[in-house]
């Protein structure tokens, strides 16, 4: 039964305890789940042994006790036959076939126990196993959506505050440029325009000038 007690150990370990050590935990399942079904193997193996073993007592039992009985009815033929010594005979070896029936059918009854205790536990490991199966499928599925969403993360934090606050940043400083051409812009058309008015009013001036003196008549000709 050691090889039950086996695969029980596997089962109560802590395996949470084992994939925190692991490098690789996707690996580390799949050695225990080798592990298991290993276990379960020798366990199959030794629950077909017990199985035999228990089917080869009954057979011995139930010839021992079919041979008792054929001494029994020798022994009665004798002594219908008036011969009684044979008839001792007979009897002496149909006890001796009795004393072994009875211990082939206690060795058989303790076998049939044993082997249906341990198909029994066979039954019980294998649902283990299959529900190991599937958690090692599940965990597995779980462990690369998580590396996914890992690697999302990672790149999706370019797309963070931080780069757009640089975007803003760098929008400040356009717009105030902007306004900074707009301003030298604006100053740069305000003087051309005092230089245009300036000249408008010298020309005015120079044409009050020509008016005056034609009225006065110093206009030269």
């Amino acid at each position: 039964m050691a090889v039950f007690k086996r695969l029980a150990d596997i089962l109560r370990a802590n395996i949470n305890a084992l994939l925190e050590k692991a490098e690789d935990p996707e690996k580390m399942l799949k050695l225990i789940l080798s592990d298991m079904e290993e276990a379960l193997r020798k366990a199959t193996v030794a629950t077909a042994q017990a199985v035999a073993n228990e089917r080869r007592l009954k057979a011995q039992y139930e010839r021992a006790k079919a041979l008792a009985e054929e001494w029994q009815r020798r022994a009665e033929e004798a002594l219908k036959s008036g011969d009684e010594a044979l008839a001792m005979k007979a009897l002496k070896k149909k006890v001796e076939y009795e004393e072994k029936a009875a211990r082939y059918e206690e060795a058989y009854r303790e076998a049939h126990e044993v082997s249906e205790r341990m198909r029994d536990q066979l039954e019980k490991l294998k649902a283990k196993l299959e529900e190991a199966r599937t958690r090692y499928t599940t965990l597995i599925s779980r462990k690369k959506a998580a590396e996914a969403q890992k690697t999302f993360a990672q790149y999706s934090g370019t797309f963070g505050g931080e780069v757009f606050s640089k975007f803003d940043k760098m929008e400040d400083r356009i717009l105030r440029e902007e306004e900074e051409a707009k301003a030298l812009a604006e100053l740069s058309g305000d003087t051309l325009e005092d230089e245009y008015d300036e000249l408008m009013k010298e020309k005015k001036v120079q044409s009050e000038l020509e008016a005056l003196k034609e009225k006065l008549g110093l206009k030269g000709g």
